[in-house]
C-alpha cells in the first residue's frame, strides 16, 4: 500500500485519539473519577450511580483505552508525554492509602474487585506497566497479583480465589464469573483471557514466579486445543471441547489474540515455540474470514449485512495482533500487508470527524443470537476505542 495512503490513515487516527482524551474538555480523568455522575464518554455500559456499578472508573473499558493510550507513549516517549501524563492521572484518581497504610484501589471507584470477576482485572495490566520498582501501583498490584494467585488469601466474601474459581479440567482457567459464587453457563471465555493472563504473566515475570509462569502457558495451551473450532477460527466460550458456544464472534476471538502477544512478551523462551506456533494458527484461521474491504464482520463467517456489520473493535483486535506479532518476529513481515490494509480501512471508514462508528457493544455467552442487533452498533465504546488506539501505537512502529 503506497506510503502516502498510510501516513493520511495516521493522521487522521491520531486527530481522532487526541479528541477523544488527551485534547477533550469532557474526558478529564480526575474530574470524571471524582463524580459518580460523570463517565468517560467512551464508556456506553453505564449504570445508574445510585445503584453502585461493579466496576465504577476502574473497568476494563476504561482500562483498555488508557492501555491503548500507554502504548502510543512507549511507541515515542520523547514525544509522548502527553500520553503518559493523561494515564497516570486517571490511575491516580483511582488509588487510596487505606486505614493500613498501604495503597488500594479506592472501593467506593473501583467496585467489587476481588469477588465479581475476570473483567474486575483487567486495567491491573496498566499498572503493572506503568509502575516502577517501589511506587504506589507495584503496592496495588501485589494486591490485586494475591487475589489470584495466592491459596492461602481470604477475599472480602469469604472465599479462596485461586482454589475455587479454576479448574484443572479447564486449563487451570479461571471462570469468567465469579458473582453469586456460581459460574455463567459457559465458565471460560475468550475475554476473560485477555482481563487476567497478561497482568497475571507480567507480574510473574516481574517477581520471578514460575509456578504462575508455567500456569499461565497452561491456560493459553489448552485454549488453543480445546476451543479450536474446525474452521480454524475459536470458540467464545466453553466448558469443553463438547460444550461451546456456537458463534464465531470476532472481537472475542480479538481478546484472545491480544491475550496471547501481550503475554508472550514476558514469557521464558522455553514455552514460545508452542506460544508462536498457537499464534501462526490463530492467525492463518483469522485472515481466511477478512473482507474484501480489508475488516472482519461482527460475527467473522457470516456474510456482511447491516446487522452483521463490518465491525471496529474486533478488526483493531486482529490488525494490532498481527502487528504486534511481526514486530517482535513471532510472525513472518508477509502479515503486514493484511494488517496495515485493515488498520487503513478502519481509519479511512470507520472514522467520522470525532467518532470511530459500528463498535459493538456486547453479545452473549448461552446461545443466545443477540450478536446482530443494530441498535449495538455504537460510536466510540471503549472496547473498540481502546484497541483501536492499541492498534495505532503498533503502527506507529512501521
Amino acid at each position: 500500500m503506497e506510503r502516502e495512503r498510510i501516513s493520511a490513515a495516521m493522521a487522521r487516527s491520531r486527530a481522532y485519539i487526541d479528541s477523544l482524551t488527551v485534547a477533550s474538555r469532557v474526558n478529564v480523568p480526575e474530574e470524571i473519577v471524582a463524580d459518580q455522575l460523570k463517565f468517560f464518554t467512551w464508556d456506553n455500559e453505564k449504570r445508574t450511580p445510585s445503584l453502585k456499578p461493579y466496576l465504577f472508573d476502574w473497568s476494563y473499558y476504561n482500562g483498555v483505552v488508557m492501555e491503548g493510550l500507554f502504548d502510543v507513549y512507549e511507541a515515542a516517549p520523547e514525544k509522548g508525554g502527553v500520553y503518559l501524563d493523561y494515564v497516570r492521572r486517571y490511575l491516580d484518581a483511582l488509588i487510596v492509602t487505606g486505614a493500613d497504610g498501604k495503597k488500594h484501589i479506592s472501593p467506593d471507584l473501583g467496585g467489587y474487585v476481588d469477588h465479581h470477576g475476570a473483567d474486575c482485572y483487567k486495567t491491573a495490566a496498566l499498572l503493572i506497566r506503568a509502575a516502577g520498582e517501589d511506587d504506589d501501583y507495584m503496592e496495588v498490584c501485589r494486591e490485586l497479583y494475591r487475589d489470584l494467585t495466592d491459596e492461602t488469601h481470604v477475599n472480602s466474601t469469604g472465599h479462596i480465589v485461586p482454589k475455587e474459581y479454576t479448574e484443572e479440567r479447564l486449563g487451570h482457567n479461571y471462570w469468567h464469573s465469579w458473582h453469586d459464587d456460581r459460574p455463567p453457563k459457559y465458565k471460560v471465555w475468550l475475554d476473560g483471557i485477555y482481563m487476567l493472563q497478561p497482568f497475571i504473566a507480567h507480574f510473574a515475570a516481574k517477581t520471578g514466579d514460575t509456578r504462575q509462569l508455567d500456569l499461565v502457558d497452561q491456560r493459553l495451551s489448552w485454549v488453543a486445543k480445546t476451543l479450536l473450532a474446525p474452521t480454524g477460527m475459536y470458540y467464545h466460550a466453553a466448558n469443553s471441547a463438547e460444550d461451546v458456544c456456537p458463534y464465531h464472534w470476532t472481537r472475542a476471538m480479538g481478546w484472545y489474540g491480544m491475550a496471547m502477544v501481550d503475554v508472550m512478551e514476558v514469557l521464558p523462551e522455553k514455552y514460545m515455540p508452542e506460544r508462536i506456533a498457537a499464534l501462526k494458527l490463530f492467525v492463518d484461521g483469522m485472515l481466511k474470514y477478512q473482507k474484501p474491504e480489508g475488516l472482519w464482520t461482527n460475527v467473522a463467517d457470516w456474510p456482511t449485512t447491516e446487522t452483521n456489520r463490518l465491525e471496529t473493535s474486533g478488526t483493531a483486535m486482529i490488525v494490532y495482533t498481527v502487528l504486534k506479532g511481526v514486530r517482535h518476529g513471532w510472525l513472518d513481515r508477509s502479515y503486514l500487508d493484511a494488517a496495515i490494509r485493515g488498520f487503513v480501512a478502519m481509519a479511512e471508514t470507520k472514522i467520522d470527524g470525532d467518532h470511530l462508528n459500528d463498535i459493538y457493544l456486547k453479545a452473549s455467552a448461552n446461545n443466545t443470537n443477540n450478536y446482530e442487533l443494530p441498535e449495538y452498533y455504537l460510536p466510540d465504546e471503549g472496547k473498540g476505542s481502546g484497541p483501536f488506539i492499541m492498534a495505532y501505537s503498533e503502527m506507529m512502529y512501521i
